[in-house]
């Protein structure tokens, strides 16, 4: 049996074998293998690793349908576009962008205590720093969807912050911008389909990691907390941060003179 992955090809000590119980009483278990590396997911007949390598039950998602589903995860709607570090864009009908922060972030990192971001007239580019979730003495940076010029600041969500992590699609939208570059900066983010596609592969790579650094296994019909870091915070803030908001960059906003 060929024991490297399937999607992206990493050997056998990089992916999870779990146990899933047969339906019926005198039905024999079947085995999923998880890719730790990439999320991707196949079915096995026949425990493919050695005896003695461990065998943990646990459900794991067949699609990333499902992996959403399971995580309790809201996907942005479908005109909202996605960037990979969890930042969203929504092109309004006066040709701005409204952005904010989607609901995954806000399941792993739960509500924060404060929030920094970009005062009117500060400009950025893609890919660029552009917000901070601060929360206790951690702090989460995350990078901006589009280049652009800052218009409006959310008076709300920076009055409550919990607006964020209750309704980051709605009311806990955090500023909006001039588009300086809007075509090519939309060709690079997730939409419509791809969001949940992605969100999906996200929720199965944190699974991954509480697996391996918590020993937390996602349980039969049941859905993780709204607030990863806070109940497992030996999963580490920084790994967390690095892992699924690309913020080890050091590149910043800049406000025009």
């Amino acid at each position: 049996m060929k024991l490297d992955c399937k999607n992206c090809g990493a050997m056998v000590g990089h992916w999870l074998v779990v146990e899933v119980p047969g339906q019926e009483p005198e039905s024999k278990s079947q085995y999923k293998c998880i890719c730790r590396q990439c999320g991707a997911t196949w079915q096995v007949k026949h425990h493919p690793l050695k005896d003695g390598d461990q065998v943990k039950a646990a459900v794991i998602p067949e699609s990333s349908q499902e992996a959403v589903e399971a995580f309790g995860v809201n996907t942005p709607p479908e005109d909202y576009y996605l960037h990979r570090g969890h930042a969203w864009a929504a092109v309004e009908d006066g040709g701005e962008v409204r952005v904010g922060l989607d609901d995954f972030s806000q399941k792993i990192l739960g509500p924060a205590d404060a929030l920094k971001l970009p005062e009117v007239g500060t400009a950025f580019f893609q890919d660029h720093i552009c917000m901070s979730i601060l929360k206790k003495d951690n702090k989460a940076s995350f990078e901006a969807p589009v280049d652009g010029v800052v218009t409006e600041v959310n008076p709300e969500v920076r009055q409550n912050p919990r607006l964020l992590h209750d309704d980051p699609y709605g009311k806990g939208w955090l500023f909006k911008v001039r588009p300086t570059n809007l075509q090519q900066n939309l060709a690079n983010l997730f939409s419509a389909e791809k969001n949940e596609a992605w969100i999906g592969k996200e929720a199965c790579r944190l699974l991954n990691l509480m697996d391996t650094t918590a020993g937390v296994t996602l349980p039969s019909g049941g859905a993780l907390v709204g607030d990863v870091y806070g109940h497992y915070p030996q999963l580490g803030w920084r790994r967390l941060v690095k892992e699924f908001f690309l913020s080890s960059v050091t590149r910043h906003w800049k406000k025009r003179g």
